[in-house]
């Protein structure tokens, strides 16, 4: 048998309680570089710089548009702390 890696878990929490501004908090025990989030669909947000976010740490996004779960998707990218690269996309 050969050695398998395990799955990534992803490292985000995303909280929806605060809409119209939601919160991505990283639950991982790693730095998370290059964060980057962007909207896919009717909703927008606000250009903004790639960001670096600590373990434990949470990150505010304010995101526009009526209806966001009927037709929008969040999508976020980072990079890990060896430089893989990640996409994650989370439904409102």
């Amino acid at each position: 048998m050969t050695d398998v890696p395990l799955a990534y878990p992803v490292p985000w929490l995303f909280i929806r309680d605060h809409a119209p501004t939601y919160g991505l908090k990283n639950a991982s025990l790693e730095t998370l570089r290059h964060v980057w989030v962007a909207v896919i669909g009717s909703g927008s947000v606000p250009d903004h710089t790639p960001m670096v976010v600590a373990p434990g740490e949470t990150v505010w996004v304010p995101i526009e548009g009526d209806d966001l779960a009927w037709d929008s998707f969040l999508n976020v990218r980072w990079r890990r702390e060896d430089g893989s690269e990640y996409l994650w996309r989370a439904a409102f």
